[in-house]
This record gives C-alpha cells, sequence and structure tokens, in this order.
C-alpha cells in the first residue's frame, strides 16, 4: 500500500489563518479555516495543523502571512531603514518601466515603502559571480552602525547585490 503524499499550504490572516491540504496520491483537497491569534500566530496554526492533519504528516508545508503583506499597503508596520549599496538608495522609488499607462508625460507613482530619509547606501560590492569589487571595511561599519542607531527605525531591512554569491565575505561583525 502506498503511503499518502501531503501538501500543506497555510496562511495567517488577521482574521482567519487557512490551511489547504492537497493528497498528491488521489487528487483530493481538504480545507480547514481556524481563527486566527494575533497574540502569537503560532497557536492557530497548530490549531489548525491538528485539525487537518489529525494523526498524519505533512511532507511539503509552505507557510505564508497575509498580516505582514497588509501590514506593507497599509503603512501599519513598523518604522523601516533599508540598507542597500552605495548608488542604489532611489531604486525602490525609481522602480521598473512596466506601469499601466506607459506612455504618460506625467506618471502617478505610489510611495515608497521606506522613505528617502530611511534608506542608506552602504559601501562595499559583491559581482555576480561572487567577486569582492569592494571591500566592506570596519570604517564603513561603524559609519553605518551610527546611521542606524540615529535613524529612530525599528526594523531595519538589508538588500546587498549579489551577496548570496559569496557567503565568505560576509561580515562576522555585522
Amino acid at each position: 500500500m502506498t503511503m499518502p503524499l501531503y501538501r500543506l499550504g497555510v496562511d495567517v490572516g488577521g482574521t482567519h489563518t487557512d490551511l489547504v491540504l492537497y493528497d498528491a496520491t488521489t487528487g483530493a483537497l481538504l480545507v480547514e479555516k481556524v481563527a486566527s491569534t494575533p497574540h502569537d500566530p503560532a497557536v492557530a496554526v497548530i490549531a489548525g495543523l491538528k485539525a487537518i492533519l489529525q494523526d498524519d504528516r505533512a511532507d511539503t508545508v509552505t507557510y505564508s502571512s497575509t498580516v505582514a503583506t497588509n501590514a506593507l499597503l497599509e503603512k501599519k508596520g513598523a518604522r523601516v531603514a533599508l540598507f542597500v549599496d552605495a548608488g542604489f538608495e532611489d531604486l525602490i522609488e525609481i522602480g521598473r518601466q512596466n506601469r499601466t499607462d506607459l506612455y504618460a508625460l506625467a506618471p502617478e507613482r505610489p510611495e515608497p515603502l521606506v522613505p528617502r530619509a530611511l534608506r542608506f547606501g552602504v559601501g562595499g560590492r559583491t559581482y555576480f559571480d561572487g567577486k569582492i569589487a569592494a571591500t566592506l571595511t570596519a570604517r564603513e561599519l561603524d559609519r553605518i552602525r551610527k546611521l542606524a542607531l540615529r535613524s529612530g527605525a525599528e526594523a531595519f531591512a538589508v538588500c546587498l547585490l549579489h551577496s548570496y554569491a559569496n557567503p565568505a565575505s560576509s561580515c562576522s561583525r555585522c
């Protein structure tokens, strides 16, 4: 007898936590909805897992949170500072060429998620192949630390080009 292959998706929303279980062996789809627990989202997730899986186990689990997406869209989240490669501070505001009215002479852009005053350029650079183009120095790290402290930010996002390509270049002091 073949054991079932279960794939489970969990989405935590502000009101409900939704779970969808797919049995890849039979093609059956099972849906469970439980009340979210904003004080501790894990409580609702665990309750939903117990209800939908009972005594079974999932082979694959994916997790998403509409709460986080909504906080971004509604600008109800923490005050965030963004640290990016020097020269790329305005990229999130410039955006891409794809817009609803490509030929508009004065296109309307959405307000960026991080205001300009909280976007900081970081020295140092890694190429796409992992080679270090410019080393991140101790002096630069100290400058960034001071910027972070003075920013008044409650959270920090770090987005450095190609940082994934060279794990050895990670700074142990960061």
